[in-house]
């Protein structure tokens, strides 16, 4: 079975709106939405989990019975960070999976996710062990200590900017996680850094410069460009195929 765990569960204090990022709504529907519904249509997805900001469960439940997000089999309360609010959904994922069942981790703020980046993930996993999304820097990399001087500067094809879907099976998922404890990792924003604490190495599949993170209000607004500009692209493909 493969699953979708779907983090929600983030707060972000320089986000200048009125609500959390991935209940911001846009064309009528909460960012949340949009990438759920990506899930809910994938046919490689048998069952979504949301860690979810605490307060917002009802909030998500509702919007799943809105619209129509029948792979939606239950919200747990997230953590204070990415790496609590993965280990809360491991708990529930232990005790009502089985330890073969892969885990596709997703940021609910990266709604322009495609069928072809969760697939691929998976595949890699399959394949791999693991499959984490990643795409090359195209820009000049500096190291810096203070954030006003650097004097080093790395080489763009030695980096990699990392995304999500992060895909893993359970078992190795829930290992992981219990190094991390017992190791003292702690607050990481990602499965991929608690791996690369841990010395582990990290499996890369595709990542794609569209798949978003919403993080500011600017990106709320690019992400309304983008999705206007993708259901553009399909209608002309459904009427070229007419």
């Amino acid at each position: 079975m493969n699953i979708a765990l779907i983090l929600a569960g983030g707060v972000d204090p320089n986000f200048r709106m009125d609500v959390p990022k991935q209940f911001v709504i846009v064309e009528n529907r909460p960012v949340i939405v949009y990438t759920l519904q990506v899930f809910q249509n994938h046919p490689e997805i048998d069952m979504i989990l949301v860690s979810c900001l605490s307060g917002w469960q009802e909030m998500v439940r509702a919007y799943g019975k809105q619209f129509n997000i029948t792979k939606l089999e239950t919200i747990v309360e997230g953590g204070p960070d990415g790496q609590e609010s993965i280990w809360r959904g491991i708990v529930w994922l232990a005790e009502h999976c089985k330890a073969d069942d892969v885990v596709v981790i997703h940021d609910a703020i990266r709604p322009l996710v495609t069928d072809d980046l969760i697939s691929d993930s998976i595949r890699v996993c399959r394949k791999r062990g693991m499959g984490v999304a990643a795409v090359r820097s195209m820009d000049t990399v500096m190291l810096t200590t203070d954030g006003q001087n650097a004097r080093e500067s790395i080489s763009r094809y030695h980096i990699r900017r990392i995304q999500t879907p992060q895909t893993y099976r359970l078992d190795y998922l829930q290992e992981i996680h219990e190094r991390a404890e017992q190791k003292g990792v702690k607050h990481c924003v990602d499965n991929n850094s608690v791996l690369a604490r841990l010395g582990e190495n990290v499996c890369f599949s595709k990542g794609s410069d569209f798949n978003i993170k919403i993080n500011t209000v600017e990106d709320v607004e690019m992400f309304r460009a983008l999705y206007h500009m993708k259901r553009q692209d399909a209608k002309v493909q459904r009427e070229d195929g007419l």
